[in-house]
């Protein structure tokens, strides 16, 4: 018996500002250089490819900006107002769904784009540049790659997840003495680590998928080029230039927000506060967020601790799954003084406000961007709860961050009280830190410099094709691609 399914959804049409991108793409043919097309699709993208954009500009080369359209309501999406992203938006690809939908449609219409800018503006060539391990660094270059025949540019490249050995040595039962945290601490900071890169997922699909489709890869240390050229990537393509969120912090504490998150939440400005948010797809199984949550407990009734919880999407969902929202509710009602639950902060202006504030010592977080802006807070301790982690120079470079297993309820609260009393006699940088993504201004300067030099030479090579890498010849036509 056949059974017919339909697999289709409905899929929003996307949206072209025809005076953008008419503008952009004229001034490239009459300066004879490639268009920039920018991608931002997430929260994250906002903030770190929005000084891009601005330095592009400054140097004078033809730039606009592609919104994915994937974070499109008022909290999530407001990082596009809140960084003066919206008048540089040329496509709005509006993609919805869940993760498979997302990359689906995203690979059409990304792709389709392109082709329409080459049919409408009868282009020179386009460089994509997207942004780290997001589910659009993933898919946009395959979509170029297989619709255009060109490859992008990476902010953010070679992002590859690291785990010190020690945490082949847990035990799922093992209760963390005070020589079982030390020694693992100081394992972290000082021992050999192993490439494991299962997580995040699907972070590190994305960022794996993305290099395939790469011709210029922007790393942010000596550590994330090593890693492509051990793939085998060329190395005249790797420009280590630092991590541009380092520019947006700057460019944020510059700027007057528009609401203190103490008037919001003005308990936050009593005493010191650990922010914690939790949202990671492997921390949201059952086994780690149980830990995870009954860590936190343990943490509010049995130390003097103080505890903002930021609840993503991804949070409640896993709340709501396990059955733990009313556990939660009791705490912050038994502890309203010392546990606070609050939604997803609007402004990434906000923030910065409360770690730059001093009422903020530590935060607990298994977000990949967060373990790279704490580098840049003196005072504020950064503590990452997961098994691994794809910014592992924090740790064993900068000295700056630590691993906590969400292996059972215990590590939670041993390690905090560890790092809180000793961090100095583990040699954990909380103040001075080095600040190893690079000086606050610079890094997104130097990318957009590092592109307008391969223009101005004539070297811009976009081409899957060998003969074009090692320079035996270069097309201006391909039939495939016409």
């Amino acid at each position: 018996m056949i059974e017919e399914i339909d697999v289709s959804k409905k899929i929003l049409p996307m949206r072209i500002n025809k005076k953008i991108l008419k503008n952009v793409f004229e001034t490239a043919d009459s300066l004879d250089i490639p268009v920039i097309s920018v991608v931002i699709g997430t929260k994250p993208d906002f903030y770190k490819q929005a000084p891009l954009v601005v330095e592009a500009k400054k140097e004078k080369l033809p730039v606009f900006v592609i919104d994915t359209g994937q974070h499109f309501d008022d909290v999530l999406g407001f990082g596009i107002k809140e960084f003066k992203l919206q008048e540089s938006i040329g496509c709005d690809l509006q993609i919805r769904g869940d993760l498979m939908e997302k990359a689906s449609e995203l690979i059409i219409k990304f792709g389709s784009f392109g082709r329409y800018c080459k049919k409408q503006f009868n282009s020179l060539s386009q460089l994509p540049i997207v942004h780290g391990d997001t589910l659009v660094a993933g898919i946009a270059p395959l979509a170029w790659v297989f619709g255009i025949g060109q490859k992008v540019a990476q902010n953010e490249a070679g992002l590859r997840s690291m785990s010190p050995k020690i945490m082949r040595n847990l035990k799922i039962t093992q209760t963390p003495s005070q020589n079982v945290v030390e020694k693992f601490i100081n394992s972290q900071l000082y021992d050999e680590w192993f490439i494991a890169r299962d997580e995040p997922f699907p972070e590190q699909i994305d960022t794996w998928i993305c290099s395939a489709g790469t011709q210029y890869f922007f790393a942010p240390t000596e550590l994330n080029k090593q890693n492509l050229v051990r793939e085998g990537y060329p190395e005249e393509y790797i420009h280590v230039v630092g991590n541009s969120v380092v520019d947006a912090i700057h460019f944020k504490r510059k700027q007057k927000i528009l609401t203190s998150i103490f008037e919001i939440y003005p308990q936050l400005e009593h005493g010191t506060w650990i922010r914690m948010d939790i949202h990671r797809r492997e921390n949201l199984t059952e086994h780690r967020f149980n830990s995870i949550i009954s860590g936190l407990t343990k943490l509010i009734k049995n130390t003097e601790h103080k505890v903002v919880l930021v609840m993503l999407n991804a949070t409640l969902s896993a709340m709501k799954f396990y059955g733990l929202e009313s556990k939660l509710n009791e705490l912050a009602d038994d502890y309203p003084n010392k546990f606070l639950m609050t939604p997803l902060w609007k402004e990434y202006g906000q923030v910065i406000e409360f770690l730059d504030s001093g009422h903020c010592w530590a935060e607990m977080t298994d977000s990949g961007s967060m373990q790279e802006e704490l580098l840049y807070f003196d005072k504020v301790v950064s503590m990452t709860v997961r098994l691994n982690t794809d910014r592992p120079e924090t740790i064993f470079d900068a000295k700056s961050n630590i691993l906590i297993p969400p292996v059972n309820s215990d590590w939670i609260p041993s390690i905090v009280e560890q790092v809180y009393r000793n961090h100095e006699r583990f040699g954990l940088r909380v103040k001075n830190k080095e600040q190893i993504y690079g000086k606050p201004g610079q890094v997104s300067k130097l990318i957009a410099k590092t592109i307008k030099k391969e223009f101005e030479n004539g070297n811009a090579n976009f081409y899957p094709w060998l003969h074009q890498r090692i320079n035996l010849w270069r097309e201006k036509k391909d039939l495939q691609y016409l």
